[in-house]
């Protein structure tokens, strides 16, 4: 599968579960961003936004940096008043032919809610192997980010 087919495949799957297309002008640079307001009995009400990136030749340098930049991205586009309690939800899919271990292991294990303060989730998705790579859900604190994480990269960015 290439990118653009992918692409393809999750836009039209977002949009089946609600997401809206944010036009390319307020992308901030994203090829293509969905958002979706959610309301999830564990956390409450949460802003999602999800991208795919297209992600053949980047390091582990590049994804993070393309990870903090969505991060800012959230915060400037998210409808939620200022002040309030923000839940954002972030989901870079960064697609890629033949990821390194190095890639995957830094996207679903190092750049980390608790540890970076956000709720951006780096995901792999390996285009040859149509594989997605997700974050573990722990067992104990954060538990419900992580969890809402893995449901919702089942139910948006998996191809069967």
């Amino acid at each position: 599968m290439d990118v653009q087919n992918y692409r393809t495949h999750v836009d039209s799957t977002v949009r089946e579960n609600g997401y809206e297309l944010i036009t390319h002008e307020a992308a901030d640079g994203f090829e293509s961003v969905w958002h979706k307001r959610t309301e999830d009995p564990t956390i409450g009400v949460t802003e999602v936004f999800t991208t795919i990136v297209d992600a053949d030749g980047l390091d582990v340098d590049a994804v993070e940096e393309t990870a903090d930049e969505f991060r800012e991205f959230l915060t400037a586009a998210s409808s939620l008043e200022p002040g309030s309690m923000k839940n954002l939800f972030g989901y870079v899919v960064c697609a890629v032919s033949d990821p390194s271990e190095e890639l995957i292991e830094f996207a679903t294990e190092g750049y980390t809610v608790a540890d970076r303060r956000t709720s951006v989730f780096p995901l792999i998705y390996d285009l040859n192997a149509e594989t997605l790579y997700t974050h573990t859900v722990p067992r104990l604190k954060g538990r419900g980010f992580y969890e809402k994480q893995r449901i919702d990269a089942e139910a948006l960015f998996t191809v069967e």
